[in-house]
């Protein structure tokens, strides 16, 4: 596959998208741990995600709605890498968004320098929120089509397409090479 040039990612495109890979990949990848296994990790996330000043206790059906949320998100995201399960649990996933979205609702905040939507809610809530509003921010910069599920299926890592056309399918450079090697492996042996 011939290299792209990367694209710079916006700075606001960046925090977007880091916060919404910051979650998915909290996920239990190859022999990792899942982690946000319980309330001291999911509080943990979210004061790493900006959402401090918690004052409602997390509560173990909060891990459990954030397991579920961050599901819906890594499915879609296998989708826009082309994966074949990605594609068949998406209409799932996308109908799993889309009810409990109303559950997270978004004002708009007006400044000077534009408007963008945060969470009209606090706590475990406005943390959830903040997620959705990452997916607008990006969706309206054109950008939402590049957060991504590593295809190395030993990684599965979520990453930020930087290639130009977009074209990306692994999280690295090192995870590319080794399916590729895979790949090889694979046509020589049957053939």
């Amino acid at each position: 596959m011939p290299q792209t040039a990367e694209e710079p990612c916006p700075p606001s495109a960046c925090d977007s998208s880091a916060l919404l890979l910051g979650f998915v990949n909290t996920a239990p990848l190859g022999d990792d741990q899942d982690r946000m296994t319980g309330p001291e990790e999911l509080s943990a996330w979210l004061a790493a995600g900006g959402r401090t000043g918690l004052d409602a206790v997390v509560t173990g059906a909060d891990v459990a709605a954030a397991r579920e949320l961050r599901d819906a998100f890594t499915m879609i995201f296998r989708a826009h890498s082309g994966c074949e399960d990605g594609e068949a649990a998406l209409p799932a996933a996308e109908d799993y968004l889309q009810r409990i979205a109303v559950r997270y609702p978004l004002t708009p905040r007006l400044t000077a320098d534009g408007c963008h939507l945060v969470p009209a809610q606090d706590g475990v809530l406005g943390g959830f929120g903040a997620l959705f509003a990452a997916a607008v921010d990006l969706a309206a910069r054109g950008a939402w089509g590049r957060l991504k599920m590593c295809k190395n299926p030993t990684c599965y890592t979520g990453f930020f397409d930087k290639t130009r056309n977009s074209s990306g399918l692994y999280c690295s450079t090192s995870c590319s090479s080794r399916a590729a090697a895979r790949a090889y492996r694979s046509r020589a042996k049957s053939g």
